[in-house]
């Protein structure tokens, strides 16, 4: 079985017919299947019908197109239970050695990733169709479609309440069978009637996990048990005053109980269910206004009022009176300027030189409250006509103050970051897209910030989430103070925040506003008797230099920004393309261990003399999903640099000693197994408890274990490092200097080191035996090595006559592609069962 079937991670080999020819294990029990059932079935058949289109032009594309090369997609996979789930798939043809193409399909399940991504873009369209004014039955339909489309396995409907009757009536649904939703039509509120009856009636959650054997049912399970619904899961749609508008119910098609995820949505959807419902009710009442102009003066809700030419007042309802605050009387002896606030003023008067022309107007305008409080209201002026002559301007005006502000609440949800009032994501999208706009327009550059506090982490973990909160708010106004009269600024999520300057003139002038924010963010925050000080790191991407689009500057920006937490933080860092290949490797780099994606290779050391392998040097390879094969060379730098190199390090030690107790079980006879250790690893006080646990662990005697150190480590006079080298001599393990010769030689230092075993660079072996210099290094090193009684081994041995060379000058042991190249596991266990006979 290929090692890669091994993996944690749905596998198939498909022909370019698309039938499956091979799976692995872990495929089958994802999907629900047995492996010989996926074994000759169709990938059309695990695949969502919606979806088959994309699979079949997929592989034609595929088989069309150059092999060996990676082809990414998302889409549906369905399990035999029926359940979907969202796969991320790569795939890539390959040709078998009779000239046949085969696809080799890897799939990873991002059914939850996807989710939460719906449930926030649903979340944010609600809201949006909400605040452009849409109607309530679309905005429903919506909730209703969304919800389906997060949970495809649920049926939703939406029921709204006839207060008059105390009946239930249908609001929103998509996939219900008509019969059935006519015969709740109108599904009394009562204590027991179903689960939308029940749960107004209790105005709380009903949940009904078996249809067919629940007493709530009883009356009505004649009508949806024949279309297969099991379970059925309502909540009360509430109003911002708790008054119950409807219910939101769940159907399934299995009789079941909710997850927390489940409850957690509905809960989510009812609130915006009532959100849409009250705010529609508020649009319709407004609507209902404008059909009352013609009743009777004293009896309409509305303020109706006449003006003279002058725009004093002579006549007011008693609404006047109570939506303004004054009294009769004083509304008589005031005139329009009076209430109107200062900003108003302007349209106000227009609208009313309109009217006074015989064109009526509408203005929505503020106006003063006695108290002092702002009014919104909703004015129609229209003209007064005494015998065809207008005297004066009469105003019905109707109070919107509610409206506009649950308005600027929902924008407010919709488009602000609810903690620090700062535009969301969303909104910052849409303010840099227009400003890239602008400096593509003035021919100037733009800057985007990724900003990052440092350390906020531990505030909020030692002080609570409401100091970390304030601080937050703190840091956002001093952002919000720089940027407001530059760009923008913006919370990402979390302790991030971005900022966009658009228009500017030179790199020079952003890096002086970077480290104007640099020096606002230490300033110390008091939050309650607390003096706190923070620092930050600020990544910089320019337009156009770094990209044309919002999105790719985000994302060079957050990349320059981690650059700045590796070098130490506190600082600003300008996105660099070559660092930002590297730091895309990087970010792949933390999840190659997870993935399995490194690989361990065995290199064969023999003894000289005898042939015998009497060593293995473990070999790290990448093999990246996307890159393929990542030399060591390119990623090992990386690993060293962030610290990765310590938990990489550990895992290949913790591989190579398992391979080393398979060996001695499987009957072989023990050698020694090497493993190159890094100065960053020497560095970690917990380095030698850990390959003692690990010894302990596999059961693996530590004089079987060498670890291999470069002579770079000698200028690290460091205690920590001694103190773990010195703890595996004491344990028993073996320390050999790795490429000797090449970096600081000491003698000194072999001696208190008390190396087991020196390793001659391959740079000297490939100039012998032709070459003076590199024989006569070399036959100093074995020299050296053998009066300190220590083991040698010559590196690189790449021809036969460099084999005799070194045998002839009494080295120990050699390795090299002459000998063999690196192993896999499994070509290593052979090669110790046969042994070199090549060499005999």
């Amino acid at each position: 079985m290929p090692f890669y079937f091994l993996m944690p991670a749905m596998q198939l080999i498909v022909d370019e017919d698309g039938y499956i020819l091979d799976t692995n294990e872990f495929t089958a029990h994802v999907l629900g299947y047995t492996r010989e059932e996926l074994i000759g079935m169709p990938v059309f058949a695990i695949a969502h019908e919606d979806d088959h289109r994309l699979v079949k032009q997929q592989l034609q594309f595929i088989i069309h197109h150059e092999k060996n090369i990676v082809h990414s997609l998302e889409l549906r996979k369905v399990k035999k239970n029926g359940e979907v789930l969202f796969v991320q798939e790569h795939i890539r043809r390959i040709q078998t050695e009779q000239g046949m193409n085969i696809l080799l399909i890897s799939c990873h399940n991002i059914s939850s990733e996807k989710r939460a991504k719906q449930l926030l873009t649903g979340q944010k369209k609600i809201l949006e169709l909400i605040a452009k004014e849409t109607p309530v039955s679309d905005v429903l339909m919506e909730l209703v479609h969304t919800m389906e489309d997060i949970l495809p396995n649920i049926v939703c409907s939406i029921l709204l309440v006839d207060e008059e009757h105390q009946r239930l009536y249908h609001g929103a649904a998509s996939r219900l069978p008509n019969d059935f939703i006519e015969a709740i039509n109108g599904l009394e509120i009562a204590p027991n009637a179903g689960s939308c009856g029940t749960a107004a009636y209790r105005q709380e959650m009903v949940i009904v996990t078996d249809i067919q054997h629940d007493p709530l049912w009883k009356p009505f399970k004649q009508f949806v048990l024949p279309h297969g619904l099991r379970a059925c899961w309502s909540v009360p749609i509430f109003s911002s005053k708790k008054k119950v508008l409807g219910t939101f119910a769940m159907y399934h098609y299995e009789p079941c109980a909710p997850q927390e995820d489940d409850i957690d949505i509905i809960y989510t959807f009812s609130s915006l269910a009532g959100l849409a419902i009250e705010h529609g009710q508020m649009k319709g009442q407004l609507q209902e206004s404008h059909q009352r102009y013609k009743s009777l003066f004293e009896y309409n809700q509305d303020a109706v009022f006449s003006l003279r030419m002058d725009g004093t007042f002579f006549s007011a309802n008693k609404a006047a009176s109570i939506i303004s605050g004054y009294s009769h009387e004083e509304l008589l002896s005031m005139s329009m300027h009076d209430l109107v606030i200062s900003d108003d003023v302007s349209k106000t008067v227009k609208a009313f030189i309109q009217t006074a022309k015989g064109k009526s107007q509408h203005a929505d305008v503020r106006i003063r409250h006695k108290s002092g409080k702002i009014l919104y209201l909703s004015v129609t002026f229209v003209p007064i006509f005494v015998n065809q002559k207008i005297v004066g301007v009469s105003g019905i005006a109707k109070d919107i103050t509610e409206r506009v502000e649950q308005n600027k609440r929902i924008r407010q949800m919709a488009y602000y970051d609810s903690l620090t009032g700062l535009p969301n994501l969303h909104l910052f999208r849409e303010l840099a897209s227009q400003s890239l706009e602008e400096a593509k327009q003035s021919g100037k550059i733009g800057a985007i910030f990724y900003i990052d506090l440092d350390g906020f982490k531990y505030i909020n973990d030692s002080l609570g989430h409401s100091i970390g909160d304030v601080i937050l708010q703190k840091v956002a106004e001093r952002l919000q103070q720089t940027a407001k009269t530059k760009g923008v600024a913006a919370r990402m999520s979390g302790d991030e925040f971005i900022i966009m300057l658009p228009n500017i003139g030179h790199q020079q002038e952003a890096i002086a506003i970077a480290e104007q924010i640099l020096q606002l963010l230490k300033e110390p925050i008091h939050v309650d008797e607390l003096e706190l000080c923070l620092t930050g790191s600020i990544g910089i991407a320019f337009y156009p230099r770094d990209g044309m689009e919002v999105e790719t500057l985000m994302r060079y920006a957050d990349m320059a920004m981690y650059e700045v937490k590796r070098k130490g933080k506190n600082s600003y860092y300008i996105y660099d393309e070559e660092k930002g290949a590297n730091l895309f490797l990087l970010n792949d780099l933390h999840n190659a261990i997870k993935k399995e994606e490194l690989t361990v290779y065995y290199q064969p050391v023999i003894d000289v003399q005898t042939k015998d392998i009497v060593a293995m040097e473990t070999l790290i390879r990448w093999q990246h999903p996307i890159y393929g094969i990542v030399p060591p060379n390119q990623f090992i730098p990386l690993a060293e640099e962030t610290g990765l190199i310590v938990p990489i390090g550990e895992w290949i030690v913790k591989k190579a000693c398992r391979q080393h107790e398979q060996w001695r079980k499987n009957g072989l006879k023990p050698i020694r197994i090497a493993v190159n250790v890094s100065v960053k690893e020497l560095q970690d006080r917990h380095f030698a408890k850990r390959i003692e646990a690990i010894l302990t662990e596999t059961n693996t005697l530590p004089e079987w274990l060498e670890l291999e150190i470069t002579e770079s480590i000698m200028v690290y006079n460091e205690a920590t490092i001694s103190d773990n080298l010195r703890r595996m001599k004491e344990l028993g393990v073996r320390i050999s200097i790795d490429d000797f010769g090449t970096g600081y030689s000491s003698l000194a230092y072999l001696k208190r080191l008390d190396v087991d075993t020196v390793k001659i660079d391959q740079s000297f072996i490939s100039d012998c035996p032709h070459s003076y210099y590199g024989s006569v290094i070399t036959n100093t090193i074995i020299s050296l090595a053998h009066h300190l009684h220590m083991n040698v081994i010559a590196e690189g041995v790449e021809q036969f006559e460099q084999l005799l060379y070194l045998q002839e000058k009494g080295c120990q042991e050699a390795q090299g592609y002459f000998l063999s190249p690196p192993l896999s596991s499994d070509e290593a266990t052979r090669l110790l069962q046969k042994g070199m006979c090549h060499l005999q």
